[in-house]
């Protein structure tokens, strides 16, 4: 004769219990791995560059990558200061800009990169209180009107120069390119373009001045969204109450930690 055995009546409870249990674990391994972590980061950088810290800029912060990001943007600036020298030079300007800016931008712009994200011009950035914005506006024109970029772009006429060679031959000429070929020579003619007050600056002359430095909080982030199981975008602005990023970093988890790795100016 067998025997029935009698139904587990607390086997499901306990198993629900468990799952419920693993969930938020789980979630709290998710929420602590994408949010909490990344914040930690990001206040790890911020007392980096509040203490001067070069060393932990560096252990945060993956500076070949940030240049590569930033590359666009740097030569979309560089293009445009390259293009409006060049629209005042008339039209002399205009038969060489191909090849002035094909031979100029590569340059203006690794040089603009090299200077511009380094822990010691991060620290000096935020020390001033000034945007990111504004301290690569002043090296993009501090890069272009150095005599490796348009230094002391002007192009005289005849009259004026006495032996009839324009500025813009000679800049033409360094850079190797055949003057003759393109604008027919030093005998062209050009027209007066004077270069743009305070054009000769000094890197970053605006940092000399020190702003109050904004306090970040959480309204400060603008927006927040994966990239990929390891990677992050985040928007962030200044002023609190802006409706739109000025800036946005991308964070991903590199060699077991999370890491700066792009960042991405808004136009």
């Amino acid at each position: 004769m067998s025997r029935s055995r009698a139904p587990a009546t607390g086997t499901p409870v306990s198993r629900l219990f468990k799952m419920r249990s693993l969930g938020s674990i789980g979630f709290i391994a998710v929420l602590a791995f994408y949010v909490a972590w990344p914040l930690y980061a990001g206040y790890e950088i911020k007392s980096s560059l509040e203490g001067h810290n070069v060393e932990g800029l560096v252990a945060r912060i993956d500076f070949p990558s940030v240049r590569a990001s930033l590359r666009p943007a740097v030569a979309a600036k560089v293009d445009k200061v390259i293009t409006d020298t060049l629209h005042k030079a008339g039209t002399a300007g205009g038969a060489l800009s191909d090849q002035l800016k094909a031979r100029v931008m590569p340059r203006i712009v690794d040089g603009v990169l090299a200077s511009l994200v380094t822990p010691e011009m991060l620290i000096r950035i935020h020390a001033s209180g000034k945007t990111f914005k504004e301290a690569l506006d002043s090296l993009v024109m501090d890069r272009a009107s150095r005599a490796d970029g348009l230094g002391g772009f002007l192009i005289v006429s005849e009259d004026q120069s006495g032996g009839g060679r324009s500025r813009l031959d000679e800049i033409a000429g360094k850079l190797g390119i055949d003057t003759h070929k393109v604008l027919g020579g030093a005998d062209a003619k050009a027209t007066d373009v004077q270069p743009q007050p305070g054009a000769e600056i000094e890197v970053l002359p605006a940092l000399n001045e020190s702003r109050a430095r904004p306090k970040y909080g959480l309204g400060n982030i603008k927006h927040f969204s994966l990239t990929g199981p390891l990677g992050l975008s985040v928007g962030v602005a200044r002023d609190a109450t802006a409706s739109k990023a000025e800036i946005t970093a991308e964070l991903s988890f590199v060699n077991g930690s999370w890491m700066l790795t792009g960042l991405v100016p808004q136009t």
